[in-house]
């Protein structure tokens, strides 16, 4: 994986760092070191490698590495590097957003609360409601909208049916 670019774009304009290194301190007792890898089949971040220390007096078991929340870890030092390396990209989003409609401006906007939602294993359409302020169903046409106008080529796969056929 040397000479790779540490940044990659995965879609819809949104650039995101290939690794990220986190760091929890006394979680459930241990300090948790881990490095995470954007995956393009699952459209997140995945743990790669985790390294679990004891602190003085503990011992690190089975049991205890089952205690370890990797998840939570995983998501609370990416969410910062992930959301402060888009801001970038995006900017600041103008509180006037949503005066207008659905403007480009604005399903640019929706197309990039709904990636980051899918990074983060949230609902889209509800992180684009209360981020954009609006009511769901709205939220979800706009997603539409975006959609439609090329912005968003992403669908949250969670909860749908798989063919049997």
């Amino acid at each position: 994986m040397d000479g790779e670019d540490p940044v990659i774009d995965i879609g819809d304009g949104l650039r995101l760092p290939r690794r990220v290194e986190v760091k929890g301190q006394d979680v459930q007792g241990y300090d948790v070191a881990m490095s995470a890898e954007f995956n393009r089949d699952s459209g997140r971040y995945e743990c790669r490698s985790l390294m679990v220390s004891a602190q003085e007096g503990t011992e690190v078991t089975g049991e205890a590495l089952r205690s370890v929340p990797v998840q939570t870890v995983l998501r609370m030092g990416i969410e910062p590097a992930v959301k402060g390396f888009t801001a970038l990209n995006m900017g600041p989003m103008p509180e006037d957003i949503t005066e207008g409609g659905p403007t480009t401006r604005a399903l640019k906007w929706v197309a990039y609360l709904y990636r980051v939602a899918l990074i983060f294993g949230e609902s889209p359409v509800r992180t684009v409601a209360l981020g954009l302020g609006l009511p769901k169903s709205t939220a979800a046409r706009w997603v539409t909208r975006a959609r439609d106008r090329g912005f968003l080529t992403v669908q949250d796969r969670r909860g749908r049916k798989k063919d049997t056929a």
